[in-house]
């Protein structure tokens, strides 16, 4: 098993943290999260993150002082940090750089924002099993109740299903559905193992569940590796 790329996200706000840390797991990195600047000194060295990405505004220690205190240890140094700022004036850039800071961000920041940061800083390998959008009907049970669903994207270990009322992790389904260009339909098994409920859902996210394949047969899984390599 590939361990996933880990990233610290320091921001004291909350519900924005909870907002990073599912766009960014969605995408399949492993997140850490703290709330203060002393917290964020706490996790760096114990995690060890790959990329670090601190606000500059921080309870107790200042995004800064924290920055400036990773870059004159010597064995967390090496870790990219990015400053997240609320100005993009003269005076917030000069305090990054003089941290040691290795760029920054001004809010608010996007989605694109995020993964181009990462993309610059961590060199990803490529999935094992890639996704690809697609918009289909999905037919899914649970137990007796069944429910009809519209597919966001496929790969061969799952998919990802829009809906806004999203099943609760560890639902265990059957799901229906038929890809382009091939006629018989595909019975899969899978497990609930991710769900953005309609609170997090903004722009370019999607409010649904990300749904585990269980027991693929060889001849769907097939199935869906061509039409991922086709699409």
């Amino acid at each position: 098993m590939v361990s996933r790329e880990k990233i610290l996200i320091v921001d004291d706000m909350e519900t924005f943290v909870k907002l990073e840390k599912m766009l960014l797991e969605r995408s399949g990195y492993e997140i850490v999260t703290a709330r203060t600047g002393v917290e964020a000194l706490k996790k760096v060295q114990t995690e060890k993150p790959r990329l670090v990405f601190l606000d500059m505004i921080m309870p107790e220690m200042t995004g800064d002082a924290v920055c400036r205190y990773i870059k004159t240890n010597k064995n967390l140094k090496h870790i990219p940090v990015i400053m997240v700022t609320t100005k993009s004036d003269d005076d917030s850039r000069d305090r990054c750089h003089q941290a040691g800071c290795d760029d920054y961000m001004t809010k608010p920041v996007t989605q694109r924002d995020f993964f181009d940061k990462i993309k610059k800083f961590i060199n990803i390998e490529k999935r094992r099993h890639p996704r690809v959008p697609i918009r289909v009907s999905a037919d899914c049970r649970e137990g007796e109740a069944s429910y009809q669903y519209y597919t966001m994207d496929v790969s061969e270990s799952g998919m990802f299903i829009d809906t806004f009322k999203p099943l609760p992790l560890g639902a265990e389904i059957t799901v229906r559905f038929t890809l382009p260009r091939q006629g018989a339909p595909l019975l899969c098994k899978g497990k609930v193992v991710r769900t953005v409920p309609p609170s997090l859902a903004v722009e370019g996210v999607h409010a649904g569940m990300g749904i585990r394949f269980t027991n693929l047969s060889s001849e769907d899984s097939d199935k869906i590796r061509d039409f991922v390599t086709e699409s």
